[in-house]
């Protein structure tokens, strides 16, 4: 993702919503109140939910951080088992649960970091798993996915958790506070830092 796209996106959500979108949004909120309510009873059909829909973008969230498929594998896995040992305890309080799926892994990244801080390890690139597209079309969404790792690495902490929760995983500002424990316009300044930065750091790299 290129970031005049991103510069678009952040432009498109400062407008705000129309009404309908609302309205769709509050059909959402109440069908994922449902839905947990069932998860929380250890339906079946809620919990398959939950899995197919947390497990791709947590591995996304952190492919992006780590560069390293089986770290990816193991966070996903890792914090949907956390996720569901917690859930009986959730209270829903109309914020998406992806606000609270993340901050639990966020903080198992922070972690991670901390032992990889006493115990280096060397990452091997392994490429992206993409089962739906053929390989021309997956090696494509390596090598743009990579080049964004690349690029984000170069940003605070702080910065690079603005742009994958914001424009990869979608989340809104609420949620992304929610997730990094600050204000919501803490998270426009770190968003708008973050812009700033890549567009200083992507041209760079094409031109290597």
């Amino acid at each position: 993702m290129s970031v005049q796209a991103l510069s678009l996106l952040a432009w498109e959500r400062s407008i705000g919503t129309t009404a309908r979108e609302r309205t769709g949004q509050s059909a959402q909120v109440r069908r994922e109140e449902e839905l947990i309510r069932r998860a929380q009873e250890f339906d079946q059909e809620a919990l398959g939910w939950l899995y197919q829909l947390f497990y791709p973008k947590l591995y996304n969230y952190a492919y992006l951080q780590l560069g390293d498929v089986q770290q990816a594998e193991d966070l996903a896995s890792e914090v949907l088992l956390r996720v569901l040992e917690s859930l009986k305890g959730y209270r829903f309080r109309g914020v998406p649960l992806a606000a609270w799926v993340f901050r639990i892994a966020r903080n198992y990244l922070i972690d991670l970091s901390r032992r990889r801080q006493r115990r280096p390890q060397v990452s091997l690139y392994e490429g992206i798993p993409d089962a739906e597209n053929g390989p021309q079309v997956a090696a494509e969404r390596v090598i743009a996915r990579d080049e964004l790792r690349l690029a984000l690495t170069r940003l605070t902490e702080e910065q690079r958790q603005v742009i994958i929760l914001k424009f990869v995983e979608g989340m809104d500002n609420t949620s992304v506070a929610r997730v990094l424990g600050r204000s919501q316009g803490a998270v426009k300044s770190l968003q708008h830092r973050a812009l700033v930065s890549l567009r200083k750091i992507i041209p760079s790299q094409e031109v290597e």
